[in-house]
């Protein structure tokens, strides 16, 4: 059950690396406006994920991050720092931040 009470800690334990490339396929694939969205923003109220974005969010997601997520897990996700979280928990432990300058 997500804790709105908790908010402010459950932001910080969403990953640095994770939560831009996530708000990227948000915008680019998925065409949702992201302008200031936080961790605990709700993706259904808030950035009008729907059973579209689902799909496409599995392809992207497993193309840009190598994590194969399924619809369950996909689905149990409330908010966009709940994603970030099973993605990064999905990551092997050497991916989970790589080099984003190439070397």
């Amino acid at each position: 059950m997500h804790d709105p009470l908790g908010s402010s800690r459950y932001a910080r334990t969403v990953s640095d690396h994770t939560l831009p490339i996530v708000l990227d396929i948000f915008e680019t694939d998925l065409g949702m406006d992201v302008r200031r969205p936080e961790p605990e923003t709700i993706l259904i109220g808030d950035l009008g994920f729907d059973s579209v974005a689902v799909a496409i969010g599995i392809v992207a997601i497993e193309e840009r991050l190598g994590v194969r997520l399924t619809v369950h897990q996909l689905l149990s996700c409330w908010t966009v720092g709940d994603i970030v979280r099973v993605i990064d928990a999905a990551l092997p432990s050497t991916t989970a931040a790589p080099d984003s300058r190439g070397g």
